[in-house]
């Protein structure tokens, strides 16, 4: 059983009274508060060279991110984390790595818990976060309305390639370095014209293929519409790095077409991608502007 089907059957499972988003969007509500967690494991997230401090902001951006595709603020985080002996000699600089993130985003340690471990490092984090004047879910969108992205996608997995051993020339630990987008989700969740909106963690198709499945749209994906001049440098496909990049943490949303966001963000000083449609049916579709290619399964998923 893979992660998605875990998720689906543990949702199936544990339904909840109907009152709020819960399982299988990006955060939960509780009253006027956003609940975000996510959890990092040595081994299967990041290797044992990689650097703690890198581990910790990345930790940090995914829940910021998931608070930020929700529309919210994220203010509080509660903090679970497990060292293992190999790593005891470095807690003070654990420490220090965990308050640098909480100052750059700006939330407040409030709690959590520690433990030993006996092999890997292990680190769980739970972020709280206000609701904006609009809660934003998976579930909004409708019929002929724009698609975006917010920023170009790709450098994250050319990046991780390098960590594991590719020959690019870039950071190999840039892809823990990603900044979640949580002015603009600030913005997005008070401005009133956004219908529906995720966060790339998984690949732009399979998170796409979450806001057509829960919203019941089909979502044209329009390849002559990506930015890709920063992929040049590397010699890949940018049109398959540019779509199964995963933990982007870029937001990705929706917005009837009439509203115009993309102009009203960018005099808000932010520059987003119109990269696609919604229309009637279910999917996703990449158009080549001849022809359709079902991408709703690209992108990446734990086992």
């Amino acid at each position: 059983m893979k992660e998605f089907e875990f998720i689906k059957l543990l949702k199936e499972k544990c339904k909840g009274c109907g009152s709020t988003p819960g399982i299988g969007d990006d955060a939960a509500l509780f009253d006027n508060f956003l609940v975000a967690k996510d959890i990092v494991c040595e081994g299967i997230h990041f290797l044992k060279t990689t650097p703690a401090e890198h581990v910790i902001f990345k930790v940090f951006s995914a829940n910021i991110s998931d608070i930020a595709a929700m529309g919210g603020d994220p203010k509080y985080v509660l903090l679970g984390i497990a060292i293992p002996e190999a790593k005891k000699n470095e807690k003070t600089n654990i420490i220090n790595a965990i308050k640098k993130s909480a100052d750059f985003y700006d939330v407040e340690i409030i709690g959590g818990d520690t433990t030993s471990a006996s092999n890997d490092f292990f680190i769980s984090l739970t972020v709280i976060g206000e609701k904006g004047r609009f809660l934003l879910t998976r579930s909004g969108a409708g019929e002929d309305e724009q698609v975006y992205v917010s920023k170009p996608l790709g450098l994250a997995r050319i990046s991780l390639e390098k960590e594991l051993g590719a020959d690019f020339d870039i950071d190999a630990y840039g892809h823990y370095k990603i900044v979640a987008e949580k002015e603009l989700g600030k913005v997005l969740g008070n401005v009133g014209t956004v219908t529906s909106c995720i966060d790339i963690s998984d690949g732009l198709g399979r998170d796409a293929s979450h806001l057509s499945e829960e919203s019941g749209v089909k979502i044209i994906i329009e390849e002559n519409r990506f930015p890709l001049s920063h992929l040049i440098p590397f010699g890949v496909d940018k049109t398959h790095y540019f779509i199964n990049s995963g933990e982007e943490f870029a937001l990705l949303f929706t917005a009837k077409k009439e509203h115009a966001v993309d102009h009203y963000l960018k005099e808000k000083g932010f520059e987003v991608y119109n990269i696609g449609h919604t229309q009637k049916g279910s999917g996703v579709f990449l158009s080549n502007g001849s022809s359709l290619k079902n991408i709703s399964s690209k992108g990446y998923e734990h086992n």
